[in-house]
């Protein structure tokens, strides 16, 4: 270890004194500027701003504000450690990244950075990640949607242990296999306000008289079913806003028995205009 002092310390100056104790201080202050003063931990005296310095195999120098060091690299590797560049200003061999990495968009926030501490990789708004040698396929968000778009020949599936299960195709949508909707249990009130953008399916157990208003959130060419079922009182009824269109023009009197459930299949045809077909006392 070439250090000048035993403080650890990289005090450069050379007292007066007898010419073998100035010449043992030249030689120290010689062998301490060959390795840059390494030796293991900062000094702590006689710096100043961008003086450097090894830390064991670490690579520091002073700030500006010679009142901290900033690491440069580690000397026992290649580049310090740091990634890089061929000729053509790509990474070579197996450059290894310790902090997070931005790689800047030439348009403004458009930028993609690893996040270490996330362990994620991070797109920010409109950065796409796009696959295929003709970009083929481009998936990003635009700040409001978030968008998986096949721009390129061909369909886009989705596999499931190599077989596909869903196809995205020109003339509409493939499907392999069954599919199922989930079925929402409404609350229970005086009036039961169905909620179309939680569910195709929806099921409730009438504990009085009850009104269906017209549904929130109607989406055209929804469809699904309303199981409504009686509780173990029974003899509930049940009235529907003008929205529900049922054959004939008339609204369905419920089965009242206790426990027993009735079906309405419905399709959206355009804003409160939903149409549907009733199944009776079903068992």
């Amino acid at each position: 270890m070439s250090r000048v002092d035993n403080t650890g310390g990289a005090a450069f100056n050379v007292d007066n004194g007898t010419g073998l104790v100035v010449r043992t201080k030249l030689n120290q202050v010689i062998a301490a500027l060959s390795t840059l003063n390494q030796g293991s931990g900062d000094p702590s005296i006689g710096v100043a701003a961008y003086v450097p310095h090894i830390d064991g195999n670490t690579l520091k120098i002073r700030n500006s504000a010679n009142n901290a060091f900033v690491t440069l690299g580690d000397v026992s590797l290649t580049n310090f450690g740091h990634a890089g560049l061929s000729a053509a200003n790509t990474f070579t061999s197996t450059n290894i990244f310790q902090e997070d990495v931005t790689f800047d968009g030439a348009t403004a926030g458009r930028d993609v950075v690893f996040d270490r501490s996330d362990n994620a990789l991070e797109f920010a708004d409109n950065a796409k990640a796009i696959f295929g040698t003709g970009a083929d396929l481009e998936i990003f968000h635009d700040t409001s949607d978030s968008i998986i778009n096949d721009a390129g020949t061909g369909d886009l599936k989705f596999q499931l242990g190599g077989s596909t299960k869903f196809q995205l195709a020109s003339g509409g949508v493939s499907l392999t296999g069954g599919a199922a909707a989930n079925i929402t249990a409404l609350s229970d009130g005086s009036t039961i306000t169905i909620d179309m953008a939680t569910a195709c399916h929806h099921s409730v157990t009438l504990g009085g008289n009850r009104t269906f208003a017209a549904p929130s959130n109607q989406a055209v060419g929804q469809a699904g079913s309303i199981f409504i079922t009686q509780d173990g009182t029974g003899s509930r009824t049940a009235s529907f806003n003008s929205a529900f269109k049922f054959v004939g023009g008339t609204a369905p009197t419920l089965t009242t028995g206790a426990g027993l459930t009735d079906r309405i299949d419905y399709i959206i045809l355009s804003s409160n205009v939903i149409h549907c077909a009733v199944s009776l006392d079903v068992k």
